[in-house]
This record gives C-alpha cells, sequence and structure tokens, in this order.
C-alpha cells in the first residue's frame, strides 16, 4: 500500500532529475519497488495480492490565487499531464490497483519546497511571492477513508498475512494497530527516510526495497528496459 505523494517525493530526492520526468519509468519503479518486497533473503517464497496505490487527481483549471487573489492556475500543465500519463501507465501494470482521491478546491496554501528553499537562502524576499510559489495545503479526505476501507478488508476478511507500507508519517499508526490485532505482519519501508523511534512499535518489520542515493547509478544500470517484470505471482 503506497502513498503516492510520499512516493513521488522520495523518488525526486533519491534519484537523479531525468528520472522525474519519465513517467514510464516512475511507474516501473512503483511495480518493481512494491514486488522487491516479495523476496527476501532466508525467507519462503511470498505471492502478491495486489499492490495499491492511493493520490490524488489534481485540480486543473484556474482558482483564486493566495496572494494576488486574482483568478490563475497554481499548476503548470507539466505537471497535470505527467500525473495523467503517470496514472495512466500505473492502470497498465499486473496487480496493481490505483485509487484516487479527487483534490478539492485550494482554500489553505503552503509555501512550495522551492520556494521555502529560497526563502531560506535568502535568494527570494517576501515581498517577491507571487502565486506560483504557493501549493494547497489541504486535499479531500477521499485519499484516507479508500485506504482505511482497503486496509478494513485486508483484514477482517483475512485476505493477506502481510502488509507492506510505503510511506513515511505516523498516519499508518491507526492502521498498523487494526492490522497487527488481525494477526497480520506489518513491514514499514519508509524509502530510508529516517523513522521516528516511537513508530517502531507499531510495525513488525522495517524495510527499504529502493537503492540508497549513493548506489542509484548502479540500480538504474541494472534496470531491464521493460515495463512489466516477468512475477509468476498466484
Amino acid at each position: 500500500m503506497i502513498d503516492g505523494p510520499f512516493f513521488l517525493r522520495r523518488i525526486r530526492e533519491i534519484f537523479p532529475a531525468h528520472v522525474h520526468h519519465d513517467y514510464k519509468l516512475v511507474a516501473d519503479l512503483v511495480w518493481r519497488l512494491s514486488a522487491a518486497h516479495l523476496f527476501e533473503r532466508n525467507q519462503p517464497k511470498r505471492h502478491l495480492y495486489r499492490i495499491f496505490y492511493y493520490d490524488y487527481q489534481l485540480l486543473a483549471g484556474v482558482h483564486l490565487g493566495p496572494v494576488l487573489k486574482d483568478t490563475q492556475s497554481y499548476l503548470d500543465n507539466a505537471k497535470i499531464n505527467f500525473q495523467l500519463a503517470f496514472h495512466r501507465q500505473l492502470q497498465r501494470k499486473r496487480k496493481l490497483a490505483v485509487r484516487l482521491a479527487h483534490e478539492s478546491n485550494p482554500t489553505h496554501w503552503k509555501l512550495t519546497q522551492e520556494a521555502n528553499s529560497l526563502l531560506l537562502a535568502n535568494k527570494l524576499q517576501h515581498s517577491e511571492l507571487k502565486n506560483s510559489h504557493f501549493q494547497p495545503d489541504k486535499y479531500s479526505q477521499g485519499f484516507e477513508l479508500k485506504m482505511g476501507v482497503d486496509l478494513a478488508t485486508l483484514a477482517y476478511k483475512q485476505q493477506v498475512k502481510q502488509v507492506v507500507l510505503i510511506m513515511g508519517d505516523a498516519s499508518f499508526t491507526g492502521a498498523a494497530e487494526l492490522l497487527r490485532h488481525e494477526g497480520i505482519d506489518v513491514v514499514l519501508d519508509p524509502m530510508w527516510q529516517d523513522v521516528p523511534e516511537d513508530l517502531f512499535c507499531y510495525v513488525d518489520g522495517l524495510r527499504s526495497t529502493c537503492p540508497a542515493k549513493d548506489r542509484v547509478d548502479d540500480f538504474l544500470a541494472r534496470l531491464h528496459t521493460d515495463n512489466d517484470p516477468t512475477y509468476e505471482g498466484a
């Protein structure tokens, strides 16, 4: 079960820039890094039930800006086009379900990561901030609702023996408690992001299948050109 925005953020932080805009390669990474959890040294063979990828649909069109208070788009077409192509590519993957929540109209805003970095480096002044330096701070709760329903179904119907959560914050703790109460093994994959000590009591294991930043070049060199690696799971 993958927190889509978290996954993409970590891909941008770990992999080189040419990967970020290649929707086919990023979709391939979703499949490969998830399927890698099926194989672990000194562990019995596992079978894949399904990969769930959770994301929100970017809101196209124009909206009231946070600074100038005029109607204009806060997202460029490149971001919207990438996401549409990326989601379509994911939907073509075997045993992969894409769960999309619709983004709500933005009412609260926060600085983009790039703008925040520029402000901290004194390369951008507060008086120079524009609408393009902000992004919505709150999205539809449909994202969490869809994940909660799927987790509850897996737990109560005993459809799986282990769940891997690819996410990096404390939002998974409630779900992890439910899964563990039903006897399901919970593994957290934070993609090498530091995990607070108090979160370890909610999981049964910790494992990142993506390459560490200093091994990315070797990992990319070994990747096959096909988008759908052979998988013989039941």
